[in-house]
């Protein structure tokens, strides 16, 4: 069950990162995240109101540690995903998002089978190959330095979002998850208050409302999924899935916008496939 609701999640994440980006093509990057936030917050407080659970004060504080990863994650992707290829920003932070994870998994003391092992192997090569940065045609993997910096960034924030989730007991329910926009949302809220006259100038679209609607709802059930996920199975594992996010983010971008991909990052796909194959049977 555990690979299942790793896999949704990939699949969630991916939709999510792709409708964030092209909401932030139509409003400001804050608009888009306050409001994306503030949804999340409103969805996070009925979870606990429906499914009640003991407030742990160690596992509150773990889920702020994770919003901080997940608030700033989504920012600076969204902000990369407006500059530029998302077939080419979404590959490089899923792989630094997998890396972060599987290293303090396998510190912490798990030890994935040797076909599982061989799994995560091929899934992080997938995200490289994906990502074009074995491809020929340079023109693909092309980006400014400001947009790979923030890539970079959010794959090491997304990294700290999985592991402080995985970290939060399982006895505490839904509350890391509330817990987590404890300290992003005000940090957002008094943001947009000091930046208001930028906020004022955005033109609030019904198509910007609508991808920012479908990036709320499908973070929304991934992160469920993801956490329920990683509280019955291998943090080096469920976050290793979770991290070939970039795979439905490029199908989306495929289909989408006609975004075309190179030989070697269809090979990249086929092995994501293969790589997921291989952890589904040896974990």
């Amino acid at each position: 069950m555990a690979i299942v609701l790793a896999v949704l999640s990939a699949l969630l994440y991916g939709w999510s990162d792709y409708m964030g980006g092209r909401a932030t093509r139509h409003m400001s990057v804050l608009r888009v995240t306050l409001y994306i936030e503030f949804l999340m917050t409103v969805s996070y407080v009925v979870l606990v109101v429906i499914d009640p659970a003991p407030f742990v004060l160690r596992d509150a504080i773990w889920g702020a540690i994770a919003g901080i990863g997940g608030v700033g994650g989504v920012a600076a992707f969204y902000l990369a995903l407006s500059m530029g290829s998302i077939s080419v920003a979404s590959p490089v932070a899923g792989v630094l998002s997998a890396v972060v994870p599987v290293s303090v998994g396998i510190a912490m003391g798990e030890r994935p089978s040797t076909v599982a092992m061989v799994g995560i192997a091929f899934a992080l090569s997938s995200v490289v190959l994906v990502s074009g940065a074995m491809s020929s045609r340079r023109a693909e993997v092309t980006m400014p330095r400001s947009q790979l910096l923030l890539v970079v960034a959010s794959g090491g924030l997304f990294g700290l979002w999985y592991i402080a989730l995985d970290v939060a007991g399982a006895e505490s329910g839904w509350w890391p998850l509330l817990t987590s926009r404890t300290l992003t949302l005000p940090a957002l809220i008094a943001t947009a208050v000091v930046l208001r006259h930028r906020l004022r100038a955005d033109r609030v679209t019904p198509i910007a409302r609508r991808w920012t609607f479908g990036a709320w709802i499908t973070i929304l059930v991934a992160n469920l999924a993801y956490l329920v996920a990683v509280r019955s199975g291998l943090l080096s594992i469920v976050a290793v899935i979770a991290s070939m996010y970039p795979a439905s983010t490029i199908g989306l971008a495929i289909f989408i916008d006609r975004e075309r991909l190179s030989k070697t990052q269809w090979l990249g796909v086929g092995v994501a496939g293969f790589a997921l194959v291989l952890v589904g049977i040896g974990a």
